[in-house]
């Protein structure tokens, strides 16, 4: 029996940027677009309503949710960094919904009491990190510097909260991070930042998971990866991992992003016998690489996509030959977790029905530090830190939540599979919804 163990050195992309195909906001500029309900009055470049007010003002926005009737005191300024524009536009704007969300529904239930004994709405502030590291340390000097605020949400990918957690570091601002691998941002040794999330040794499991819950498992397997430090670091990690775990590793390819003509690396791995793949992709040539396998007439048993193969978008584009595609994800409404199917279902009403691998993660850390700061009493950055420090948090969408001493909690990445446009968990065993299934032939789908 195979162990289920091995490691993925140096897979820092996230959840996850979509291509050009999916456009939610445009590349570059300091303006941000929101769209909201309610009546918008815009001057500049500027965007201001009411009840749910939503602020751009050089890349920055204001939400605040409405609160409830109790004796209130001053509203509660939370920072927040995300990627509004840029190629991680798609998972930041999840990301947000999220955080906002969380907002809204403390704030739904009076705000967070302090120990001025009223009740304080939460107001987040955020700025846009414009899919960049650069950017996102920018953007938390801003919210330090300019607006004082020393208590701040994450952006969603590792290397920009790196380079925030930084600047946040200089100026002994708590910066609380969600979907950042667990071992980079452990590994600065910071006494400022905590994380929720899985470390990229461990990213792993969800593919080798998913292929061992096979009627029939697999094990000539082949990796796919983009040619860049990420992908590279991803690509030698999982071939490693898959040869520490058992399986035969007969084919290793590498492509640059952005390639039309996947024919050659196709072909390699069919002559080489291989039956599984894991593959390191963005959502748009993950569709051309599954186009032209229909279009080799050649498919393996078992395929595995990370970071391109969850966006709905992916699903929906390719239709029925999306099916038995196996993608990474950080949530499910499914969960046995508390308020999980209820997240779930908001998320869908306002999204047209799609459903997200990730907003139960997001959700879920906004709400712990709402919780913390509640729990401290006062907004004072080190009290807040202190009570997720080694710090207990029973309930979330994620489950009950524990944080070591030095500020990291774990959680494990799941794999799912597309079948006929929904997603099955398959991975890890415990939440499984039945085998993973085989590839069906290309004909007849």
């Amino acid at each position: 029996m195979r162990s289920k163990k091995f490691f993925i050195l140096g897979f820092m992309v996230l959840v996850l940027g979509l291509m050009s195909m999916v456009f939610l906001s445009a590349c570059g500029g300091d303006d941000d677009t929101e769209t909201t309900a309610a009546p918008t009055e815009t001057t500049e470049g500027m965007t201001d309503t009411t009840e749910g007010m939503t602020e751009t003002t050089e890349g920055m926005t204001d939400t605040t949710a409405a609160g409830g009737e109790a004796e209130m005191g001053d509203d509660i300024v939370i920072g927040a960094i995300n990627s509004i524009t840029g190629v991680n536009a798609l998972t930041g704007a999840e990301h947000k919904w999220a955080q906002e969300k969380a907002a809204a529904d403390w704030n739904e239930k009076g705000g967070i009491m302090l120990d001025d004994g009223m009740m304080h709405k939460i107001v987040l502030k955020y700025y846009d990190d414009k899919s960049s590291d650069t950017e996102a340390a920018a953007a938390m000097e801003k919210l330090i510097k300019t607006d004082n605020i020393k208590v701040v949400l994450s952006s969603n990918t590792t290397p920009y909260n790196q380079a925030a957690a930084t600047i946040a570091e200089q100026y002994q601002a708590y910066y609380h991070i969600c979907t950042s691998w667990t071992d980079f941002i452990g590994g600065m040794d910071l006494e400022w930042s905590s994380d929720l999330f899985v470390a990229s040794s461990n990213a792993g499991l969800a593919s080798t998971g998913a292929a061992e819950n096979m009627t029939n498992p697999v094990s000539k397997m082949a990796v796919m990866t983009e040619n860049n430090p990420d992908g590279v670091g991803f690509g030698d990690g999982t071939v490693a991992g898959l040869e520490a775990a058992g399986y035969e590793v007969v084919s290793y390819e590498k492509f640059v992003e952005g390639q039309k003509d996947f024919s050659s690396i196709i072909l390699k791995m069919k002559e080489s016998g291989v039956e599984g793949i894991i593959v390191l992709i963005s959502p748009a040539d993950g569709i051309t690489f599954v186009n032209q396998l229909k279009e080799a007439n050649w498919a393996p048993k078992f395929m595995f996509g990370f970071k391109g193969f969850w966006p709905v978008e992916f699903m929906e584009a390719l239709g029925p030959d999306s099916d038995y595609i196996c993608h990474d994800g950080f949530w499910n409404e499914k969960l046995p977790f508390e308020g999980a199917a209820e997240l779930g279902a908001a998320f869908s009403a306002e999204h047209d029905g799609a459903t997200s691998v990730s907003v139960g993660l997001s959700y879920a850390t906004a709400d712990i530090l709402f919780t913390a700061i509640e729990r401290a009493g006062s907004m004072d950055p080190a009290a807040v830190r202190d009570e997720v420090f080694g710090g207990t948090f029973e309930g979330t969408t994620m489950g009950d939540i524990t944080y070591s001493d030095a500020g990291i909690a774990e959680i494990p990445l799941l794999g799912l599979q597309w079948i006929d446009g929904e997603r099955f968990i398959r991975a890890p065993a415990e939440y499984a919804e039945g085998p993973t299934e085989e590839f069906a032939p290309w004909e007849g789908r």
